[in-house]
């Protein structure tokens, strides 16, 4: 079964489904791990600019075969580098929740490589 992204946005961020947190809370997580989570980031945005308005304007059989069709892409752009959906999504939904996280996912999300 392929991990699934869910498409929003909420303060710049992109987030993803609930998975099990894999780090304990208030962990520090890695720069390494923030700079593979922002490239992945960059890229998942990219494709949810690609695919919103297509979504906008498609019926709701469209709209389902767009949804998987965006979300195995996001899968495939995460992975590209390096991390996995569900450590993709720990960093983001912890960014969420955490100023100084948020600022360094965003800064390696700006840098898109």
């Amino acid at each position: 079964m392929r991990p699934m992204v869910t498409f929003a946005t909420t303060a710049g961020l992109l987030l993803a489904p609930a998975f099990a947190m894999a780090q304990a809370p208030g962990a520090p997580i890695p720069d390494q791990e923030i700079g593979k989570a922002g490239a992945a980031l960059h890229d998942v945005a990219k494709l949810q600019q690609k695919y919103q308005g297509q979504m906008d304007s498609a019926s709701p059989e469209q709209k389902k075969g767009l949804s998987e069709q965006a979300n195995a892409e996001a899968v495939q752009a995460i992975q590209s580098h390096g991390i996995s959906v569900q450590e993709y999504s720990n960093v983001v939904r912890t960014a969420q929740n955490n100023p100084q996280v948020k600022q360094r996912l965003l800064d390696a999300a700006k840098q898109g490589n």
